[in-house]
């Protein structure tokens, strides 16, 4: 006949709070990037987003590159990129080649941002959405420039 003891319960009391401590601690990602990380929109929530949907075989995509860099060091905005390509079927390694190949220092979707955010395919490249607060509040269709990018950003910073 096995007994428990009152250091067997502590142990057993020890371990499942433990796990609920580990579990409570895990976060679910909301979306993962194309180099496995994980994002969650409560990360997000308070930046101008600018999701930059690119090709590389379009020469105003690559010509944004350096200014989506430069805009996405700068605090309260996030730039992430997805390669139009993406949308039937480059796959991630493909991609990250492509980042590395054309110096994007952005985060690039591996998700798609059908689902994330509810745009459109886009007709052409370059098209970038500006979101804020998860909601797409303007949609551009023609390549940008850092000024752009600056105006944008100084123009939705304050929006809600």
């Amino acid at each position: 006949m096995a007994f428990c003891t009152y250091k067997d319960k502590m142990k057993l009391f020890g371990t499942l709070f433990l796990s609920v401590f580990v579990l409570a601690s895990c976060q679910k990602q909301d979306f993962f990037y194309s180099d496995g990380r994980g994002e969650r929109f409560s990360n997000l929530s308070d930046q101008v987003l600018f999701i930059n949907i690119w090709a590389d075989w379009c020469p105003p995509c690559i010509k944004e590159f350096p200014y989506f860099n430069q805009i996405n060091e700068k605090k309260d905005v996030s730039v992430i990129g997805y390669h139009f390509d993406q949308f039937d079927s480059l796959s991630d390694s493909e991609v990250n080649k492509l980042i590395d190949k054309f110096g994007v220092t952005f985060p690039n979707l591996r998700d798609d941002p059908r689902d994330i955010w509810g745009i459109d395919l886009p007709e052409n490249v370059p098209t970038t959405y500006i979101i804020k607060n998860n909601k797409v509040i303007e949609t551009i269709t023609t390549p940008l420039t850092l000024e752009d990018l600056e105006n944008k950003l100084a123009s939705y910073s304050t929006f809600d």
